[in-house]
């Protein structure tokens, strides 16, 4: 049996309004099974997907990896799309509780398997890591609440000198292309919303492979922001839903109100902003159509150089200023996790994944 693949993203993101989520609709529409996993850190709530997809995936199962966003090599979910069916850290700060209990629904609580009196003594400890930790995290994201207030800044500077007759030609090129031969189903289409990158622990991280490796075409657009990326995304996203097609959108990771890249399974068609802290390894790939939109604005854009150049310069030191913190708050949590682990029968915890994903794969 061929060995399945698997596609990586994050449902949730430090940003910067705060922890962005959008872990409640990355499922999709009517999925037969929803696993809820609870528990402290250190409880193996990313190991137990981890396992679980590692088997699947040795039998064919195409997969969907959810990264945490503050420490990527951590998984926050899996999505197993041929069996309708997900596993979901549902603790803070992507809070998930059950809609349809039972029927669809299941909690995985790995807290009974605590030793609650080892636990206990750690109790004092417990209590302040944390608080140092969700300091941290409000530190963070203080200081990236700063850097979208200048990105947005930047953004608003370039706008103002963009060719609005320029990034519309740009976009009706595109809109005949993409749906030549694509005639409207007359139902809207259904969007599923991710982030392809994350503002991390260690710095800006992307799966942009992820959304691009199963195109025939790849739409690229590079340049600084306000030169008409949005508004091209904005206006294929509405196109997409119109013609009734299905899609993933990928947002900012700093300004989850944006969109940033468009997948289109139906016409295996994706497009991609390529732009630093993201970019798409694209040399030498002929699926690729570069549309660089540094070159819609127009030349009264210069008149504000020194100025987007200081918007830079502060934007970096505010954003590296956020990652400092994330990172001390990753440091945190990892000591948060040493004291729970040491208090967990993980023997208990892998017949439990045994057990699950025996009833996955023969009911």
């Amino acid at each position: 049996m061929k060995t399945g693949q698997i596609r990586h993203f994050f449902a949730g993101g430090n940003t910067g309004v705060g922890f962005y989520s959008f872990y409640h609709q990355v499922v999709g529409p009517d999925p037969d099974r929803l696993y809820i996993l609870k528990g402290g850190p250190g409880t193996g709530k990313s190991t137990f997907m981890k396992e679980i997809g590692k088997e699947l995936l040795t039998l064919g199962f195409d997969l969907e990896y959810l990264h945490c966003s503050s420490d990527h090599n951590s998984l926050d979910g899996l999505l197993i799309p041929a069996l309708k069916t997900a596993f979901l850290d549902g603790t803070s700060p992507h809070t998930i509780d059950p809609v349809h209990p039972g029927v669809v629904d299941e909690i995985i609580d790995l807290g009974t398997f605590w030793n609650l009196k080892s636990l206990k003594a750690k109790k004092s400890p417990i209590i302040a890591t944390g608080e140092k930790k969700k300091a941290c995290f409000e530190r963070a994201y203080v200081y990236l609440n700063a850097a979208l207030g200048v990105y947005r800044n930047w953004r608003k500077i370039n706008y103002s000198c963009l060719n609005q007759s320029a990034w519309l030609t740009v976009l009706h090129e595109m809109k005949e292309d993409l749906f030549s031969g694509c005639q409207p189903t007359g139902q809207k289409g259904f969007l599923r919303h991710f982030f392809a990158s994350a503002i991390t622990a260690d710095g800006p991280v992307h799966f942009l492979e992820s959304i691009g490796s199963a195109a025939t075409r790849l739409y690229i657009l590079e340049g600084p922001p306000g030169t008409g990326r949005a508004e091209i995304l904005n206006r294929l996203v509405s196109a997409v839903v119109d013609h009734g097609l299905n899609a993933e959108v990928f947002h900012c990771a700093l300004d989850p109100a944006n969109y940033e890249h468009l997948w289109i399974p139906d016409l295996k068609v994706a497009v991609i902003t390529s732009t630093w802290p993201h970019k798409f390894p694209s040399d030498g790939d002929s699926r690729c159509r570069y549309i660089p939109t540094d070159a819609l604005l127009k030349h009264e854009q210069s008149l504000y150089s020194d100025t987007l150049k200081e918007a830079r310069l502060v934007f970096l030191d505010l954003w590296e200023r956020s990652i400092g913190w994330l990172n001390k708050a990753k440091k945190l949590h990892n000591e948060l996790e040493k004291l729970y682990v040491d208090s967990m029968d993980f023997n208990k915890v892998t017949q439990l994944r045994n057990s699950i994903l025996h009833r996955l794969i023969h009911t």
